[in-house]
């Protein structure tokens, strides 16, 4: 029975722990001996402590039931959990653990001072073994894992190593029907369930769902640690990923070429978003797994569903105006190879000319003839093409130029002595991957006729490289 007053243990209910008798020298606060283990600031501690747990336990356990003792423990979790947290795994897995002649209850709690929601129960009749050891409680279920909890107080387990030889004389010699271990109690009214439930089969009350937890951290940085009731964790998921897709933009509008923004920024920023969102998942999970009374899912699948879009719209954005998304230019027209004299590249600071928007090339020719390559995706058809180029008065000609489907554009201008000149282009259209290849040169009149079946054989013969190549 749970009681309000003094002593609230009775650790020698199971037998004396020396063959001296107990005399307290003055008032008892804990239990009778309790000097000889706990120093003063131990036992304020220890009030404390009971004065959190107390409310939650007398839900669970029997009004005939005897508290042995009550001490703080650490819980040490598997090894996947402490990876995740790392070295902070001690700040969330401290537990207020009370001995009684029926069971060990474990109690969360966030520093030893109040008490959490998560309550597990580990009766004695299931267990097969209770060990202390290196300052670590252990206890073996006949069905279950075996759970361990580090003694942080050393005067703890000195008492322990009284106590737990009594305890062990009330295990099982042999269980017949064993039951799981532990059995998770519901933080208002006590009831118990094999395993973590998702509501109280007695009072109805809703859990947070683990479920949902995994949604909302998958949906927006931090989301599904708020969830669990841990802000200062979330706001650290929140920083740590503002941090990766900070990196992984920058990859993508810093990178040279298309082809390195595309492996590199694809890359780690998968790798990236899975080890930050697993981890983030993963935590969550763990920490709403502690029996959290839900207060209003709905509004919480309503935010999971907003950040996932949110969360959407901000991965696109650095593709976006990186321009991985647009078309691309597939390759270049070399001309390098022809019979005709034509020299040049692709050289930007050996052009004579200078460069112009969308030009890939310039081949010049000893005797003056230049000629300028464009490139660039075709996003227009032959007729649309054809259609822009009469409204800007070009005379205009649709024919097969060196096996491309062509639009050749001539227009009319002067030099820079007034004599006529022609600005000739020949649209030449890749259909195999969707390119327009701009061939441009300027001519007189009487010599376009002479430089046209050059400039097909030229084109007949070129070759085509990769980009910057």
């Amino acid at each position: 029975m749970i009681s309000q007053g003094t002593p609230i243990c009775d650790p020698t209910k199971l037998g004396p722990l020396s063959q001296e008798s107990v005399v307290a020298p003055g008032p008892v606060r804990v239990f009778a001996g309790e000097e000889r283990f706990l120093s003063r600031r131990k036992l304020d501690e220890r009030e404390r402590m009971w004065a959190a747990a107390a409310p939650l336990l007398e839900r669970v356990v029997d009004n005939d039931e005897t508290v042995l003792y009550v001490l703080p423990g650490l819980h040490i979790p598997g090894i996947f959990d402490q990876l995740g947290f790392g070295v902070w795994w001690t700040m969330f897995f401290r537990s207020v653990l009370v001995l009684t002649d029926r069971r060990l209850v474990e109690i969360s709690t966030p520093d030893w001072k109040k008490a959490g929601t998560r309550i597990c129960t580990y009766d004695w009749m299931q267990l097969k073994k209770i060990k202390l050891s290196m300052a670590t409680l252990s206890v073996t279920p006949v069905e279950g894992r075996t759970q361990k909890w580090k003694l942080p107080v050393r005067g703890d387990r000195k008492l322990l190593r009284l106590l737990v030889p009594m305890l062990t004389a009330l295990l099982p010699v042999d269980v017949h029907a064993p039951q799981p271990a532990p059995l998770w109690c519901c933080p208002e009214c006590g009831s118990a369930a094999a395993k973590h439930p998702t509501s109280c089969a007695s009072c109805g009350t809703e859990f947070k769902r683990p479920g949902l937890a995994v949604a909302l951290a998958l949906a927006f940085p931090g989301a599904g640690l708020l969830y669990a009731g841990h802000p200062v964790l979330a706001l650290f998921d929140l920083i740590g990923e503002i941090f990766a897709f900070v990196f992984v933009a920058v990859i993508f509008l810093s990178a040279p070429s298309i082809p390195e923004a595309l492996i590199s920024g694809v890359a780690v920023g998968l790798f990236l978003f899975v080890l930050t969102k697993a981890e983030s998942a993963h935590l969550a999970t763990t920490l709403v797994k502690r029996t959290i009374p839900e207060s209003d899912a709905g509004r919480w699948k309503k935010f999971a569903v907003a950040g996932a879009i949110a969360s959407v719209v901000l991965m696109a954005l650095p593709p976006a105006f990186s321009g991985v998304w647009a078309e691309r230019l597939d390759r270049d027209l070399d001309l390098s190879a022809n019979a005709y004299g034509w020299t040049g590249g692709f050289d930007q600071d050996s052009w004579v000319f200078g460069a112009d928007e969308n030009q890939r090339s310039e081949w010049l020719r000893d005797d003056g003839p230049a000629l300028f390559v464009f490139s660039m995706p075709a996003t227009e058809t032959v007729s649309e093409i054809e259609a822009v180029l009469a409204q800007e008065g070009m005379r205009t000609e649709k024919k097969l130029f060196a096996g491309f489907e062509c639009v050749q554009a001539v227009g009319e201008s002067v030099d820079e002595e007034g004599n006529p000149l022609l600005w000739v282009r020949w649209f030449l259209f890749d259909r195999e991957l969707g390119d327009v290849h701009i061939v441009a040169a300027s001519v007189w009149p009487d010599d376009l006729a002479l430089l046209e079946p050059q400039l097909e054989d030229t084109v007949r013969s070129a070759a085509w490289i990769p980009l910057d190549g």
